[in-house]
């Protein structure tokens, strides 16, 4: 199905390098990060958005990863290129340095987060893994590979912080169940190094996706697996081949998955990777998409663009109920366009409540006359 999408602009009308992206399980409330800029938040869809400054500093950073809890007020921020991590516990608003490497700078390139900050997962490239149980005060060195020094480029979460999936670029893919504790060697790909650049994980870690960027020509690959990493599926969207895989995203479930190419497309799956739909947020051409997250149904998507624009994608829910006589319907809401004939108001913001096909995927049980046909209010999904 095809996602009506709108360009954000954290940063004003010009192109940023949208490296870490993150949303809430609502999607309410997410977080963005620009390689060689700044970290902002927003707290209604990406309307609007509030500048932040982990480091207490106005300065541009060269930000690599960025996560968040289930409601966005656990966020966890890491600078690449001899950088340092920062989590906040108030929608960032604060800000606190945390150190799992010591007092030293550290190539952050990938942090996630259980569904309450608690449990949280840091990788280091060309150095460590990390776990904290503690929202980040304190901080336990993990050795999938054994004492060694590793470009570790991606690591991902269940909403516990028990499950867990690690990846190296070049090298290996590991899972762990019990918090990092104990690890297993996965292999997608065969008895192979890849070039592993995103890994995303449903809420009890038992369906994941992951993708290589190739290795020597070879091993551009998207996989899934339904058993904890145990057994793979190797998955090929249409009019795909050779692509350097980024910005997986997962819904609660696995089945809705987004998955983006650098230097090509953008593609989403409702039934766990099965099909696929091509989207284009920025019209039909290939661009360097670099980041993407889900809220928890999928309904609710942002992505990012490397020397480019910030996408949000979807219709999200407000909490607007109408029973259509057999059924509870959850009308679903848009950022306001000027040709939205139906409004609705929450809080200080207006927005729009689109209007679909009485045969559309997403029609819900409400008809309107919109002064030429009769159409459905939009349901989420």
């Amino acid at each position: 199905m095809a996602i009506p999408w709108t360009e954000r602009r954290p940063a004003g009308d010009v192109d940023r390098t949208w490296i870490a992206v993150a949303s809430s399980s609502s999607g309410s409330n997410l977080i963005a990060a620009a390689y060689g800029g700044r970290v902002w938040t927003s707290t209604d869809f990406g309307v609007s958005w509030t500048e932040r400054r982990p480091t207490g500093l106005d300065e541009n950073k060269n930000w690599g990863s960025v996560a968040s809890d289930s409601d966005g007020s656990n966020l966890i921020a890491g600078v690449t290129i001899n950088g340092r991590l920062y989590t906040s516990d108030d929608y960032g608003v604060s800000w606190d340095e945390r150190f799992p490497a010591g007092d030293v700078g550290r190539y952050w390139d990938s942090v996630a987060s259980d569904n309450d900050g608690s449990n949280l997962i840091v990788a280091a490239y060309l150095k460590r893994l990390w776990t904290s149980s503690n929202s980040g005060d304190q901080w336990t060195e993990r050795r999938p590979e054994g004492d060694a020094d590793k470009e570790w480029s991606c690591v991902a979460s269940d909403d516990n912080g028990s499950n867990l999936i690690a990846g190296i670029s070049p090298g290996r893919l590991w899972t762990s169940s019990d918090f990092g504790a104990n690890w297993t060697e996965r292999r997608p790909d065969g008895d192979n190094d890849r070039l592993w650049g995103t890994v995303a994980s449903d809420d009890n870690g038992s369906n994941l996706i992951v993708g290589a960027s190739g290795l020597g020509g070879t091993g551009y690959r998207l996989y899934t697996s339904s058993d904890y990493g145990a057994n793979w599926t190797r998955r090929i969207p249409p009019g795909t081949g050779s692509e350097e895989w980024r910005g997986a995203a997962s819904d609660s479930d696995g089945s809705n998955l987004i998955v983006s190419v650098y230097g090509g497309r953008l593609y989403t799956s409702d039934d766990y990777g099965v099909n696929w739909t091509e989207q284009q947020p920025a019209g039909a051409t290939n661009k360097n998409w670099r980041s993407g997250g889900s809220n928890s149904t999928g309904s609710y998507l942002i992505v990012g663009v490397t020397n480019g624009r910030l996408y949000t994608g979807g219709y999200f829910d407000l909490g607007f109920r109408i029973y259509n006589g057999s059924s509870v319907d959850s009308i679903a809401a848009k950022s306001l366009e000027s040709t939205d004939k139906l409004r609705i108001r929450k809080g200080n913001t207006t927005y729009g409540i689109p209007l679909v096909a009485t045969g559309d995927a997403s029609a819900s049980g409400i008809r309107v006359w919109d002064g030429t046909a009769v159409k459905a209010m939009a349901k989420v999904t």
